[in-house]
């Protein structure tokens, strides 16, 4: 009988399971489910090589457009994707839109950072390259 009564009282702590990532905490394992396709797609199907030009383009203005831009989320109007064979689930289920939105901004951020930082890399290399090529 105590053996029952102790599963009867641990049962219910260990049915609220939580699930911890993109740092986030979802409680449901269908919200996380949505969640994390509309992420995953995002890193598919969002285009961002216009956020990366204007990382590269933002450098001679001391990256001021490009901290603008960083700190902005994208339009929902760039969200669409015609390759994209769930772009309807962005209109129909939330999960999968705050999903697809987060890697969206994260996917964008990436973007510019690797634009402001590319012309920093290559006057590098070419320094690198004109200071070893003197010292021979």
């Amino acid at each position: 009988m105590k053996k029952i009564l102790l599963i009867i009282l641990i049962l219910p702590l260990s049915s609220y399971a939580q699930i911890h990532k993109h740092n986030r905490v979802f409680n449901d394992s269908l919200v996380f489910k949505n969640f994390n396709q509309g992420f995953i797609d995002s890193q598919e199907f969002f285009i961002a090589t216009n956020d990366y030009l204007l990382g590269l383009a933002s450098t001679p203005a001391r990256g001021i457009p490009a901290v603008i831009s960083f700190m902005t989320p994208p339009k929902n109007s760039r969200l669409v994707n015609v390759n994209n064979p769930n772009n309807k689930y962005l209109d129909l289920n939330i999960d999968y839109y705050n999903g697809y939105k987060y890697g969206a901004i994260k996917k964008k951020r990436k973007r510019l950072i690797q634009g402001a930082l590319t012309p920093v890399v290559v006057v590098g290399t070419v320094l690198i390259a004109v200071l070893s090529s003197y010292s021979n």
